[in-house]
């Protein structure tokens, strides 16, 4: 996915995971080492497949799980953005659009899974979904 997103945009580094160290602007965290991303991709993945979690939850996590893992060195919130959606669709929830009258809140969720407080994220995707919801014509 990250591969398709970033082709035309930097080529060198679509689809590839980097090496370097990055940091994100605006945030103290610094992601992980690429040492890291075999572990924390694949612990992301089995994550995302357990029982019992509400598929839109699940979405939620997937993208802040990416966006923590910061795995790219560009278009990290892009394909964060992308793999929830894909989440929500393979579902049966249609995708949702994060507009940028949201930009505050968005981040503030992820800013507080970075402090272990996940409930804020959890609800901004879930009422983000309502919201798609709501835009559909008919039933749902």
């Amino acid at each position: 996915m990250h591969a398709i997103v970033l082709t035309d945009i930097n080529p060198a580094t679509a689809g590839r995971f980097r090496s370097e160290r990055v940091l994100i602007a605006g945030t103290p965290v610094v992601p992980p080492g690429s040492h890291k991303f075999d572990e924390l991709v694949a612990r992301m993945l089995e994550l995302a497949n357990r029982g019992g979690v509400h598929a839109v939850l699940q979405a939620a996590e997937l993208h802040y799980n990416v966006a923590a893992i910061h795995p790219f060195s560009d278009g990290n919130g892009r394909t964060a953005r992308l793999i929830m959606n894909y989440h929500l669709l393979r579902h049966g929830f249609p995708h949702v659009i994060i507009d940028v009258t949201q930009r505050e809140e968005y981040l503030a969720g992820l800013d507080g899974c970075n402090a272990g407080q996940w409930e804020r994220f959890g609800l901004f995707v879930v009422a983000s979904v309502d919201r798609s919801i709501r835009r559909l014509p008919g039933d749902f």
